[in-house]
């Protein structure tokens, strides 16, 4: 039988395990209209937003599968999400937007989504700038799924997490105020997978003591899209941060741990 002795020590450990799993509970952080179910009216089936101005703006759609002309007469807001944006009325093409996937003939464009719609993009920028202020010694983790349509061909995906001077800013990479934090490296998917979306994950982890350059500003999410020719398909961004733990709690944890080893429980004479 276990000595007392032991089983004090053995509910030391378990109350810093307890102690150090309190230091670092995983929060949500809110992703606006993260999987682009969102829109201000339904979609035609095969239609697609001109770009997306967030909430409040409106942006013209195409039929980029077939008429590829933009059409005013029934604009779309897209909350969330930025790309660039041109004024009222233009007819000129901005190749990203959300997209209800048609179907091609011998099957569906896209599949793997969550929900109806997508965010399709080619030669563009998207993002969105996420209200959560970066904070020291924290884990961030992107969850997203991507795909390449059907008869597309060949890229890659490149998703990255970006720091944003304030809420006002348009965030996209190579904009004044956004810094990259971290970027998918070599999301190359199989041709045998294109028509169908995976799963991935980005993760960034902040230093213990923010620079000067992070200091109160915001994280956000941003993608890239081809070099023009293969639409490059994202939906489901979910973001979560998780704080970790301090050393001190580590410390704490690991020090039980080597009590309860050198201890051991107490052992019966096997010669009595």
């Amino acid at each position: 039988m276990p000595s007392r002795s032991h089983n004090h020590i053995w509910f030391s450990v378990m109350s810093a395990v307890a102690f150090v799993a309190q230091q670092a509970p995983a929060a949500d952080v809110n992703v606006v209209n993260h999987s682009f179910e969102e829109v201000s009216r339904a979609l035609a089936i095969g239609e697609q937003t001109n770009g997306a101005g967030g909430e409040g703006v409106s942006v013209g759609t195409r039929f980029p599968f077939g008429n590829a002309s933009v059409d005013w007469s029934n604009p779309v807001e897209v909350p969330g999400w930025r790309t660039r944006l041109l004024p009222n009325g233009s007819p000129d093409i901005l190749y990203a937007g959300v997209l209800n996937p048609p179907d091609l003939g011998p099957g569906p464009f896209i599949t793997g989504q969550d929900g109806q719609n997508v965010f399709a993009i080619q030669v563009a920028q998207v993002g969105q700038t996420l209200d959560h202020v970066l904070q020291p010694n924290t884990r961030y983790t992107l969850d997203f799924r991507a795909g390449i349509g059907l008869f597309d061909s060949d890229y890659f995906f490149a998703v990255s997490l970006i720091a944003i001077n304030d809420l006002a800013t348009l965030p996209l990479e190579n904009e004044p105020g956004v810094e990259r934090l971290a970027l998918t490296q070599n999301l190359i998917p199989s041709p045998d997978t294109f028509g169908t979306m995976l799963p991935y994950t980005l993760e960034y982890t902040t230093p213990e003591v923010l620079p000067p350059n992070l200091i109160g500003r915001y994280v956000g999410i941003h993608m890239y899209g081809s070099d023009g020719i293969p639409r490059v398909v994202y939906d489901d961004f979910r973001l979560d941060a998780t704080p970790i733990p301090e050393p001190a709690a580590i410390g704490l944890l690991m020090l039980g741990i080597v009590m309860v080893r050198r201890r051991g429980p107490a052992r019966s004479n096997p010669l009595k």
